[in-house]
């Protein structure tokens, strides 16, 4: 897989509309949500022996997210496609733990394995797929809201995620199509009813495999992620060029300097990180997470290396009113892909929940499918 998939084709004019709101709703061809929703997904890559990852979820509108226990065995049809197509129906071999949001508690916008395997969901409006199911073609289509749920609960590691889209078809179905006729909508989601979910996919495993999944021109595009960090737009070909610009960064201090006859001395502590971006749009994000999973090189177990990731997302976490958008960091998580625990905190709770998959039987197929809450405010 190419760390550079096509760098020198990023489209700047393409790349430029797409950022615009574009809410004249569902084309019947294809539907790009524009915006800047914010979130940050890291690994700390350089604990060679302990597999730590995290992310913030950031979002304007409230997600009322819950925490959702799938155990193995369950059954799963992607929406379906109406057509000569067949949907992509499966049986998870895999249980895990996700996050949903709006009420769509199929729908996993990040969650861990009993495998060691997690997902990440994160916005990318540049993602383009169709938002009319294919018509033709020998593979079973699934829509990218199912996407989460179905590589969860079917994939172990990096690999088994790129073969898996390799024998599917794949297309953004609107969200008029995708809520249960038989069930009351909610009114949170009455707004989005001709929206598509724009978004790319940050994957980890225990075995130190880092993958980001975009989806450009109708089709998944595979990239390795050695620095272990996904942010939102642009595209993550142009993240990684952009680190070009901050070559300099390092935690060594600076040294004192002979200025023309004059002594001068360093200011303080932190003189290597200076010009490391401070504001919350995601290449500044991508460049801070980036330095911390960088510097991050050791930690004498999972409860220091986990307490490590919590304290990395405090450098790109987004408190309210700091964004005129009204985005803010609604949850945060993190995996440890080792010991199958996902520990959870909220904006508004100062508790940190951890979930050990072994304990909620999510690998024993008599255990239930379950929705458990989220830490409450204080």
């Amino acid at each position: 897989m190419p760390f550079f998939a096509d760098a020198d084709r990023l489209e700047v004019d393409r790349r430029s509309e797409m950022l615009r709101w574009e809410r004249g709703g569902f084309d019947g061809e294809s539907i790009r949500l524009g915006g800047n929703n914010m979130c940050t997904d890291v690994r700390l890559v350089q604990l060679a022996d302990l597999h730590v990852s995290a992310r913030t979820m950031d979002f304007a509108e409230e997600l009322e997210s819950k925490l959702q226990v799938v155990p193995v065995g369950q059954q799963w049809s992607a929406t379906r496609t109406h057509s000569d197509v067949e949907t992509l129906r499966w049986t998870n071999a895999h249980g895990y733990v996700a996050m949903d949001a709006f009420g769509f508690e199929w729908a996993a916008c990040d969650g861990l394995n009993d495998a060691g395997l997690s997902i990440g969901t994160l916005w990318l409006p540049e993602t383009t797929l169709p938002a009319k199911p294919p018509a033709s073609g020998p593979a079973p289509a699934i829509d990218l809201i199912h996407f989460g749920s179905w590589i969860l609960g079917t994939c172990a590691t990096v690999q088994d995620v790129c073969a898996a889209f390799a024998g599917v078809q794949v297309w953004n179905a609107p969200v008029r199509m995708l809520w249960p006729a038989d069930r009351t909508m909610p009114d949170m989601v009455k707004p989005l009813l001709d929206f598509a979910f724009p978004m790319h996919l940050a994957v980890h495993d225990a075995h130190g495999g880092d993958l980001v999944v975009e989806f450009l021109d109708g089709a998944p595009v595979f990239h390795d992620n050695p620095v272990g960090v996904l942010t939102n737009s642009p595209t993550f070909d142009w993240h990684n060029t952009n680190l070009r610009n901050y070559v300099n960064l390092t935690n060594a201090e600076a040294t004192p300097v002979n200025l023309m006859g004059v002594a001068v001395n360093p200011t303080g502590n932190g003189t290597g990180l200076l010009g490391l971006p401070g504001d919350v749009t995601p290449p500044s994000r991508f460049i801070r997470a980036t330095v911390l999973s960088t510097v991050s090189v050791t930690a004498k177990d999972a409860r220091t290396a986990v307490n490590q990731a919590f304290h990395a997302l405090d450098l790109v976490h987004v408190p309210r009113q700091v964004a005129a958008s009204g985005d803010y960091t609604q949850w945060y998580v993190v995996r440890d892909h080792d010991n199958l625990v996902y520990h959870v905190r909220t904006y508004d709770s100062w508790d940190t929940e951890s979930h050990d998959l072994r304990l909620l039987g999510v690998s024993d197929s008599s255990s239930t499918r379950r929705s458990l809450p989220l830490p409450a405010t204080p």
